[in-house]
């Protein structure tokens, strides 16, 4: 197939850009296979990193059967927190990845896998009536030394990875952003310690429909959850692994909007209710905003409070958390949240309709790239992906009866399918609301991740 180019000649921003966009989902183009760099000796980071990081903002447009990429800007920031040890993303998830390459020797140096809003966007009504939508995302690496290649790769219906996006920066250039944005925010410690960044999970919190007037509410909002997450297992056991800090952000107003009640309040992220005019998915229109005000602290993960009292939420893969302040659920729904932004987990419970089409998101017959979740394809215990948690006499598929209630097992229902789709025990935070813990393998997929941000050995 031939390629969709376009040239952007732009003498000091990138040198010469080349994005290739504008290929559907449906065509072939070659998969991209696994580098050798992460089956061979580690990259050694201070060869090809400076301590700042680099963020490109783009724009993703389409429909539900092509999309594309565009460059909106880059951007420096004073420091990348995250890992300096696994350059080459070990786990594999998301809907797209991007690799950066250097550009002098076609090396890569640093791949991270990453899920969009977008991409639930396409399994719509609106998508598949072909109505175009632009969102906004961002991908965040470490600043390269010399330039570099970055490309954008879709994991395609039949679960491979294939190249989208392709842009060519050169450090050096003078028409990088290098402007600090909202640094009248102040920025609070919620964890007692002050840790090396580059050897734990740095996360923020940055609050969303505080106005002034709630500074109080704020602030001890920001104490609440905190102590509400490191109390909860397994962070419990991570504690020292963890460092937690707080934005003291206002909006202009407070709450949050709910198109469907006919509430609009302009708050700093744009969070509303009724995404996909699902009445509790809760998301944020301004994620670039989220991120020029996530960088004034050190993180790898971003929560975002929204001052609510209404039951809702929602996580994307390496991008966001949000959840609502004053819930009966709303310590659930910031664990669970998290569990889909920080750890890829998937959701567990298949009795809830979502205004997406489940075979758009978990097309039949191929597997899931979310650890907690299995389409058992080939119907092989072996391929099970949390095979060595199952204990033999267990069997599977697990009927869900008493005898298999807390065991590890293969349950059918999971991903929003009662059939065809399987879940790693009966019962989990990702699977039920309430005063329930996360389930072993879930749990364990929290762990690794925890463990991957802080440069530690994933499977100690």
């Amino acid at each position: 197939m031939h390629e969709i180019r376009w040239s952007l000649k732009l003498a000091s921003i990138v040198g010469v850009a080349l994005a290739l966009g504008g290929w559907t989902h449906s065509e072939s183009i070659a998969a991209v296979g696994t580098s050798s760099v992460s089956q061979g000796s580690p990259l050694a980071y201070d060869d090809w990193f400076t301590q700042e990081a680099m963020r490109v903002d783009l724009f993703h447009s389409g429909v539900d059967t092509e999309s594309a990429y565009s460059l909106d800007e880059i951007v420096w920031e004073p420091l990348w927190p995250g890992t300096r040890r696994y350059l080459i993303d070990p786990f594999d998830f998301g809907t797209y990845r991007f690799r950066v390459t250097d550009r002098a020797t076609s090396q890569e140096i640093f791949r991270l896998g990453f899920a969009t809003l977008f991409e639930e966007w396409t399994g719509t009504g609106e998508a598949k009536n072909k109505i175009r939508r632009t969102m906004h995302e961002s991908i965040r690496f470490p600043w390269p030394k010399q330039p570099v290649t970055v490309t954008i790769d879709h994991r395609s219906r039949n679960g491979k990875f294939e190249p989208m996006y392709r842009l060519d920066i050169d450090p050096r250039s003078h028409q990088i952003l290098r402007v600090r944005k909202h640094t009248d925010f102040e920025v609070v410690s919620l964890t007692p310690e002050a840790k090396d960044p580059a050897h734990c999970l740095d996360i923020v919190i940055i609050p969303e429909g505080y106005a002034r007037e709630d500074d109080s509410k704020l602030r001890a909002d920001l104490q609440r959850f905190t102590e509400a997450f490191v109390s909860t297992p397994p962070w419990t056991t991570m504690k020292d692994m963890v460092c937690i800090r707080g934005i003291v952000a206002y909006s202009n107003a407070s709450g949050v909007s709910e198109p469907r009640k006919g509430v609009f309040v302009d708050t700093l992220l744009g969070a509303s209710f009724n995404t996909f005019d699902s009445p509790r998915y809760l998301t944020l229109q301004h994620t670039k905003t989220m991120r020029e005000v996530a960088s004034l602290a050190p993180y790898d993960a971003v929560f975002v409070m929204v001052n609510s009292a209404r039951y809702g939420g929602g996580g994307v893969f390496n991008q966001w958390a949000v959840f609502t302040s004053d819930n009966e659920y709303d310590d659930y729904v910031m664990l669970h949240e998290f569990g889909h932004s920080m750890a890829g987990l998937g959701d567990e419970y298949y009795d809830s309709a979502i205004s997406m089409d489940e075979d758009t998101m978990y097309p039949p017959g191929v597997e899931p790239w979310e650890p907690n979740i299995t389409a058992f394809v080939g119907q092989r215990r072996t391929a099970i992906p949390w095979a060595d948690l199952i204990e033999e006499p267990t069997p599977v598929p697990t009927p869900e009866t008493e005898e298999y209630a807390s065991v590890v097992g293969l349950f059918e229902g999971a991903g929003y399918k009662a059939k065809g789709l399987y879940r790693p025990q009966a019962d989990c935070k990702m699977f039920h609301k309430g005063l329930v813990p996360f389930c072993h393998v879930c749990a364990r997929s929290i762990q690794r991740m925890a463990r991957y941000h802080a440069g530690m050995e994933l499977n100690p």
